[in-house]
């Protein structure tokens, strides 16, 4: 059985890059990995991926390898393998679901001793540059990271995020996340339509609701709850009275809605809890009129990059390197469209969980005064920001 090497067996580099693929899942990883091989191998750049994003780093690493070579084509790959290098091709690997590289939030890394272990293993292992990707989490933990290397690197970060949630950029993941959601909430509209229902569907967005938001503008649902909303008895009521009176509609709540009561009842979904909540005030499931709530799924997170995403990804790996060749260190490239692309230091990167106030008029297709006037005056300036 061929035991694999640690990354100092190879031929020394004067450029050897370490890519860390850490958080939640978003479409996109496997792009932005090809992007950046390429990339890199076109600078004359050694790529390496961590194969468990920060856990790789530390004695809780569980794969092996820890560290896995990228290259593009496999006849490279063959030759590394039989030097007892561990190499993977990534050359066709663009439209990728998912990531070859585990993607999970390590909690051990908020350990400030595991922390200091992974730097020295990025010392150890002659590691010259840093890449990290992922979202606002993993963001932090590369701040945290740096400040224990015990010499400085050049060090870059990808934003990858299906909830799109540093300021300055828009994730790679978003877009796709926002196509998949919306897809599936205009599907259930097409149903509630053909057979005369109430769909109450609930999709991901835990602190302000940006993906729930888009995705129910964009299917055109019928109204849209969002996680810091708070829903007082007469709002609830005029909904429930307004869904009595239509023929069908679709109700998107996003998922972290009324999180800190629903605690109390684990399992309890937030679209559960908001059909129970209009069946209290008379919006009652019944063979006459169905009142169905749809529990959230993670089906989005496996799902292809879109093409634009796909474009970005490679645009942000430009992007980086270019900033690398200039001397330039602790950057984040960021893409928000065709003509306001460039580069943001870490320390112009913030949280931003909140919602377009822009959209906000948008929310609401039933005509519902008390909601509006709800929405306007109590959340339209006070969207949360952490």
């Amino acid at each position: 059985m061929l035991a694999f090497g640690r990354p100092n067996i190879s031929s020394p580099s004067k450029r050897r890059i370490l890519v860390v693929f850490d958080g939640g899942n978003a479409p996109g990883y496997s792009s932005v990995a090809v992007a950046l091989t390429e990339e890199g191998t076109r600078r004359d750049y050694e790529v390496w991926a961590a194969s468990e994003g920060f856990r790789s780093l530390t004695r809780d690493a569980t794969s092996e390898p820890a560290f896995e070579r990228l290259i593009l084509g496999r006849k490279e790959r063959y030759a590394l393998l039989a030097q007892g290098i561990p190499a993977r091709s990534m050359g066709r690997r663009v439209l990728d679901a998912g990531s070859d590289f585990r993607s999970e939030r390590y909690l051990g890394f908020l350990d400030p001793d595991r922390r200091r272990e992974a730097a020295a293993t990025i010392a150890a292992l002659g590691f010259t540059h840093l890449v990290c990707v992922g979202g606002n989490g993993t963001f932090e933990g590369e701040k945290a990271l740096l400040a224990d290397l015990p010499t400085k690197i050049p060090a870059g970060f990808v934003n990858v995020s299906i909830d799109d949630d540093l300021g300055g950029d828009r994730a790679i993941g978003f877009l796709s996340g926002v196509e998949a959601g919306a897809t599936v909430v205009r599907g259930l509209l097409e149903d509630a339509y053909t057979h005369k229902r109430i769909y109450i569907v609930e999709t991901m967005g835990n602190r302000s609701g940006r993906h729930a938001l888009h995705c129910a503008v964009a299917a055109r649902a019928h109204l849209v709850v969002l996680p810091f909303f708070e829903l007082p008895p007469p709002v609830l009521q005029e909904i429930a009275e307004k869904l009595a009176q239509v023929d069908y509609a679709v109700v998107v709540v996003a998922e972290g809605w009324e999180s800190d009561r629903r605690r109390s009842e684990p399992g309890l979904s937030a679209s559960a809890l908001l059909l129970r909540r209009l069946a209290e005030v008379g919006l009652v499931d019944s063979p006459r009129k169905r009142v169905i709530a749809e529990p959230f799924s993670r089906y989005l997170r496996g799902v292809r990059p879109a093409f634009l995403e796909v474009s970005a990804a490679y645009l942000k790996a430009s992007l980086l390197f270019d900033a690398f060749d200039a001397g330039q260190t602790e950057v984040m490239p960021y893409v928000l469209g065709a003509n306001d692309a460039g580069v943001r230091t870490f320390g112009s990167v913030t949280r931003d969980d909140r919602v377009e106030a822009a959209y906000l008029p948008l929310l609401d297709r039933l005509g519902l005064p008390l909601f509006r006037a709800l929405v306007r005056e109590r959340f339209a300036a006070t969207a949360p920001t952490t």
